[in-house]
């Protein structure tokens, strides 16, 4: 991983100084040179509400993993801990609707109930049965809220800094309560932005200046339809009875300076949930995908292996 950093790095010196590229063309270029490194192909589908766009690759493999993002994210959050795995799973990573490059309407409902439903009519089209499943944040909640309903076609869950439970408030709840702007979703200044990468991330992994610039535009761009499904989001977001029902594995991750969503949550969640194990992950933050891939890819393995000697 870090000989594909200082790949990128080198590539972006040369197209900024010898090409004029742009920021966005570069940024984009970045994504596609990553998902090629992880083996992933963007691929499209459209399912009766609209486009979903997603990565897959092509690996002939027993174990399936299906990866959930979480709010404000997309598919290519996960493509450097998919580089990890070295072609060992058959992966498919999609934007979730009002995300990435994914059908984006203000109307199309977004509590995890809406995006459980939207989740389940893309798998039926895709026929993905017998897979593990992973959320990351939002994409937790979502998850969870898909076993709800469809628990014998998911072999383990996986939930990563996950939505659906509150026990303690976090820094980021406060932040949210004492600000007139909320600082997850209204982000349209340099100073905005630095401040939720750093509530989000406690190991923030090198972003150039220019990328940060792309960022900030699109953020902005989506501030009012972020705000939309934010306030969706959170009107069926409690899935603590959910959580006491769940029958199958259950490997729960976090990190240990998550500010966005507190620590207890994680120890509420693995003791709520019969058969979970929780891994702690020191020194980071919200975002271990980001932070930490090859730990966290690493913790993915053992589940996995696990699983395949029971």
């Amino acid at each position: 991983m870090h000989k594909i950093l200082l790949q990128i790095t080198l590539t972006l010196f040369v197209l900024i100084n010898f090409t004029g590229c742009s920021a966005k063309k570069l940024y984009d270029m970045t994504m596609e040179y990553e998902r090629s490194s992880a083996g992933l192909e963007k691929k499209s589908i459209t399912l009766n509400f609209g486009e979903i766009v997603y990565l897959e690759n092509d690996v002939k493999s027993d174990v399936t993993l299906v990866l959930i993002h979480g709010f404000g994210a997309n598919k290519d959050t996960w493509n450097r801990m998919i580089a990890e795995w070295d072609d060992r799973y058959h992966v498919i990573v999609l934007d979730l609707p009002g995300h990435g490059e994914s059908i984006s309407s203000k109307t199309l409902g977004y509590t995890t109930t809406h995006q459980a439903q939207m989740l389940d009519a893309f798998l039926e089209a895709k026929k993905v049965k017998n897979f593990y499943l992973m959320g990351h944040s939002m994409g937790g909640a979502i998850v969870l809220r898909y076993v709800q309903n469809h628990m014998k076609n998911v072999n383990a869950l996986i939930l990563i800094d996950a939505m659906g439970m509150v026990k303690t408030k976090s820094q980021g709840d406060i932040l949210v309560e004492q600000s007139d702007k909320n600082p997850l979703y209204d982000v349209c200044t340099k100073e905005r932005l630095e401040t939720l990468l750093n509530y989000s991330m406690h190991k923030i992994p090198y972003i150039p200046d220019i990328f940060k610039d792309v960022l900030l535009l699109e953020k902005c761009a989506r501030k009012e339809l972020e705000k939309v499904m934010y306030e969706d989001l959170f009107k069926d977001v409690d899935l603590s009875d959910i959580t006491k029902r769940i029958s199958i594995p259950t490997l729960i991750l976090w990190g240990e300076k998550d500010r966005i969503l507190h620590i207890d949550n994680a120890k509420l969640f693995h003791h709520t949930i019969k058969d979970s194990q929780l891994v702690i992950f020191e020194g980071i933050g919200h975002v271990p995908i980001l932070e930490d891939p090859e730990k966290m890819a690493d913790e993915v393995d053992k589940f996995i292996n696990k699983m395949n000697k029971e």
